[in-house]
């Protein structure tokens, strides 16, 4: 299996790469979506951020090189989970911890609910999304973050999560690029 390369797109590591194993089953955010998460958010260096499914590590190491404070990654796949700390330590990036746990399990047993961002970017193949969204609002994650950005396969788009979603967030982005559906949202204001 052939390794892949992601540029990060801006930021004091902007045009490093991160490699990755090149399987099918991931697939890293794009970097005009990336682009557009981070015209949207706006990153400041006492913010943390919760990386769940994060794959390669890019929306983690974009949202470092542009200043967060610390990103915290939620990797549940061995190889994945190996290769993010590899290419972080080759990048110089040791402001994140790493879990190397079902995404669930981490939301669950974690003690900390307040991110200032939270990244979603589940399996496609799979209904973790949804019980991502659901989890995060009944434990009360969402009620304590700032923006969250989730993705999912354009043809299981899911109105339901926006529903979710706007309990607590203003919907910022909610556009298909491809085949590939994102969501924005920030908190809303008292």
């Amino acid at each position: 299996m052939a390794n892949k390369k992601i540029r990060i797109t801006a930021g004091h590591l902007k045009s490093r790469y991160l490699s990755f194993d090149g399987n099918d089953s991931l697939k890293p955010t794009k970097s005009y979506i990336r682009e557009t998460i981070f015209n949207v958010v706006n990153i400041h260096k006492n913010m943390t951020s919760l990386d769940l499914f994060s794959g390669s590590g890019i929306l983690s190491a974009e949202a470092i090189s542009r200043g967060i404070k610390k990103s915290i990654l939620v990797e549940n796949d061995k190889k994945s989970y190996k290769r993010i700390k590899q290419e972080f330590s080759l990048l110089g990036i040791d402001n994140y911890e790493i879990f190397g746990i079902d995404a669930l399990q981490y939301l669950r047993n974690n003690d900390e609910s307040k991110y200032d961002l939270i990244f979603l970017d589940p399996p496609y193949s799979s209904d973790l999304l949804e019980k991502c969204i659901i989890t995060l609002d009944e434990l009360s994650y969402l009620s304590k973050n700032t923006y969250i950005y989730y993705e999912q396969r354009k043809k299981d788009y899911n109105q339901k999560l926006v529903s979710i979603i706007t309990k607590t967030h203003n919907v910022l982005k909610d556009l298909n690029i491809g085949d590939v559906s994102y969501t924005i949202a920030k908190i809303k204001e008292n």
